[in-house]
């Protein structure tokens, strides 16, 4: 019955010619990261994903190991996609940085996790310099994915000493020349850090691995560091309701060609106890509108 209705739902949003590029709901919000001891409901929210219209899922590895841990498996989540209808398209988050002996583990125990679910993309950032070994590292991981093609997506972080803007994301890229990986634009990094709108125009469809959708109240230029973070962490916005210019960044991207999927990231500490159906539908039905 539960499928029946996603089912529904689904066809009425995109028979309607409502939705051109499929969304993604993001599990971060509510993740084992950022909720500590408080369970974040993995399966709960896939549940709520999909009756809220959903057709792609981002499950965060924090939560998937969380799950695990509680008995449950990588499995059970995928059988439940599955079930519903729905696939998982992204994975966060893996570290690819200085710490060799970290970024090895946590490569592998993404692999194992990527084995299952099958995502298109692995979300990662790389929060440090970016020496000769971290670029190795770098095609570890891609060839590590890759034997099951699973694609490397870079997200870059304004804070970050190295890859945190488009411009250095493509540099890094081109120096580690891993198949299939690409750019993840997330509206908040673009629209509150380094980059312009000619970046943005510069910057290849092909390099392009998606787009992540938020959207954030009009900050004080004064923010930086740590402040910067616990915005980016507490305090985003849906879609429409803060001060981005989303309609703006669509178009631009929609012109280059792009049509593939879009992964709806709100993280906010003011939804993070929300209904976990009230949340989702927000998100969809805020988000649908830029995408038509």
């Amino acid at each position: 019955m539960l499928g029946e209705r996603v089912g529904d739902r689904l066809a009425n949003v995109y028979c309607e010619g409502a939705i051109m590029n499929p969304l993604c709901f993001n599990t971060m919000n509510r993740s084992a990261y950022l909720l500590g001891d408080v369970d974040p409901d993995l399966p709960g929210q896939i549940d709520a994903a999909a009756r809220a219209g959903f057709s792609l899922m981002g499950p965060d590895s924090y939560s998937i190991a969380r799950f695990c841990r509680e008995g449950g498996r990588v499995e059970d989540l995928a059988e439940q996609m599955a079930d519903l209808g729905v696939r998982t398209f992204e994975l966060p988050t893996l570290a690819v940085n200085t710490d060799r002996a970290m970024t090895h583990q946590e490569t592998d125990r993404l692999v194992e996790m990527a084995r299952v679910l099958r995502p298109d993309f692995v979300q990662l950032n790389m929060d440090s310099l970016v020496d000769d070994a971290v670029i190795d590292d770098l095609r570890r991981a891609g060839e590590a994915f890759g034997e099951f093609d699973v694609r490397l997506a870079i997200e870059y972080l304004p804070w970050l000493p190295v890859v945190r803007d488009i411009e250095s994301t493509r540099e890094v890229l081109s120096r580690a020349a891993v198949p299939g990986a690409g750019v993840l634009v997330d509206t908040w990094h673009f629209s509150l850090g380094r980059d312009t709108w000619a970046d943005l125009e510069a910057l290849p469809l092909e390099e392009i691995a998606y787009i992540q959708f938020d959207d954030h109240p009009v900050l004080p230029s004064s923010v930086e560091g740590d402040a910067l973070i616990e915005e980016t962490l507490m305090h985003r916005e849906m879609p429409g309701e803060g001060s981005f210019e989303l309609e703006r960044f669509c178009a631009l991207v929609k012109a280059k060609g792009y049509s593939g999927p879009v992964s709806c990231e709100v993280l906010s500490a003011a939804t993070r106890t929300m209904d976990l159906e009230d949340f989702a539908r927000r998100v969809f039905d805020s988000s649908v509108p830029f995408w038509r």
